[in-house]
């Protein structure tokens, strides 16, 4: 079931102060920063292992949470929320916007939602750059990928399109998260060197993805707390 922003928020803060309650020793438990290609699962394999390692999932919630600290209606900041404009001279296009909330604004928000997330840790946050703004040594990063043609089909179903309609979206999305972290993080988001794991799901199921992930925690910060809760297919 869909939480507000309000109760996860809730909910995370309360994590937050048990685990510092619990030993001034133990550090933070890291986080999981999620890329992917649109419409490969992500969003699906995320909240799988953020209840498998009893941590919070944050996706969309994070327009939520930024639409509530600047007083915004969620359609302004959801309709810049991985937005791509045309790629030239986007900065020069931002800096003569009228509107009151631009991809820049926007994207200062993120840093600071997502850098607060990483801060504290436990939590599983699904693009918006994280794998970018968190450093290495607080997050483990992963990149989810799966073919074309599975995307392309889980997109129709999800959005409730016709198969070719959702290619051409697909397409457009492609193109709009490429140009969007090109030109605000200065990487191309799917070269490899940029991620701790790469997961196929096309290739891999939901439950082998997830035990991949949470292994791939555990090996990356041996001192955390493993999962609270067994893992998938476990």
């Amino acid at each position: 079931m869909a939480r507000s922003i309000e109760e996860l928020v809730d909910r995370q803060m309360r994590r937050w102060a048990l685990g510092h309650r619990a030993s001034s020793d133990v550090p933070p438990r890291p986080c999981i920063a999620l890329s992917r290609l649109p419409g490969a699962g992500a969003a699906d394999l995320g909240r799988r292992v953020a209840e498998a390692l009893d941590y919070t999932f944050f996706g969309i919630e994070i327009v939520d949470w930024i639409a509530r600290s600047t007083g915004l209606t969620r359609q302004l900041v959801a309709g810049v929320d991985e937005r791509i404009r045309n790629a030239i001279d986007r900065s020069v296009a931002d800096s003569f916007r009228s509107e009151r909330f631009t991809e820049t604004d926007y994207l200062r928000h993120v840093v600071r939602v997502v850098t607060s997330l990483g801060e504290q840790g436990s939590a599983v946050i699904l693009g918006r750059g994280s794998p970018f703004i968190l450093p290495p040594e607080r997050a483990l990063r992963a990149l989810v990928v799966a073919p074309p043609g599975v995307r392309a089909e889980n997109l129709a179903k999800q959005r409730a399109l016709p198969l070719e309609r959702a290619r051409e979206l697909l397409g457009e999305e492609d193109s709009q998260r490429l140009q969007f972290l090109r030109h605000h993080f200065g990487r191309h988001p799917d070269d490899p060197i940029h991620y701790d794991l790469v997961l196929n799901l096309g290739t891999l199921s939901q439950e082998a993805a997830a035990r991949l992930l949470i292994d791939a925690l555990a090996a990356r910060f041996p001192r955390s707390a493993g999962p609270k809760r067994a893992a998938p297919g476990a």
